[in-house]
């Protein structure tokens, strides 16, 4: 048995519609699938939860990225039983002479900031209480009475102390809260200079997202 190939010739393709005439649905085209619309949706979700993501993170370091721009002279608050935190403000690189009160201190350790930290009230205070943070290298400072480092809150720095500051409210029954001063021992300005690199990393990133976002929801005019 013989086989005919049949080829297309000009003639079997349709001559495009004349001017001002409809043109004619190609039966071809219509009976293709619609494009995919899950993975749109997916890389849309995407791109949006990222952005959100980078600026609850670079909201978090606002106090970091000030200390960061703070003076690296240290501004003397005097002696800590008298002392006025209130006066410098936070987020101050500040020195203070004052004796640890053993009674009412704490030990922590955090995720990805290695080591312990001692936690403890001023001796000798009225009033607003201090509370002074000594890393495992703070026992020179410990032995001579003067702690130099970064002046903050409980409820600052990004929430960063805010665990100890509950757990020294509810189980110690410390006057601790969020608005409750802590000194940071060995905290200068310059250990901080990575907040600002990594807040203007977040926001290029949120801004790339957000501009691909925009790129996928742009109407296409061809």
């Amino acid at each position: 048995m013989a086989t005919m190939n049949t080829a297309t010739t000009v003639d079997d393709i349709p001559a495009p519609p004349r001017p001002g005439e409809a043109d004619a649905l190609d039966e071809v085209l219509v009976g293709l699938s619609a494009p995919p619309r899950a993975r749109r949706r997916i890389l849309a979700v995407l791109l949006t939860a990222i952005p959100v993501a980078a600026l609850f993170l670079a909201s978090q370091m606002i106090d970091d990225v000030r200390y960061a721009m703070a003076p690296t002279s240290a501004v003397s608050l005097g002696d800590g039983r008298s002392a006025d935190p209130a006066s410098v403000g936070l987020n101050h690189y500040v020195t203070l002479t004052a004796s640890p009160s053993m009674a009412g201190a704490v030990t922590y350790s955090r995720l990805l900031w290695p080591g312990e930290h001692l936690v403890f009230p001023i001796a000798g205070r009225d009033g607003t209480p201090i509370y002074v943070q000594v890393s495992q290298d703070g026992a020179q400072a410990m032995a001579r009475g003067e702690f130099q480092g970064r002046l903050t809150r409980f409820g600052g720095a990004g929430g960063r102390y805010a665990g100890v500051g509950e757990y020294l409210h509810r189980s110690l029954r410390a006057p601790v809260s969020a608005d409750t001063w802590l000194l940071v021992d060995g905290a200068t300005p310059t250990r901080n200079l990575w907040a600002p690199l990594l807040v203007t990393l977040l926001l290029a990133i949120a801004l790339s997202d957000l501009g691909l976002l925009f790129k996928l929801f742009r109407p296409n005019r061809e």
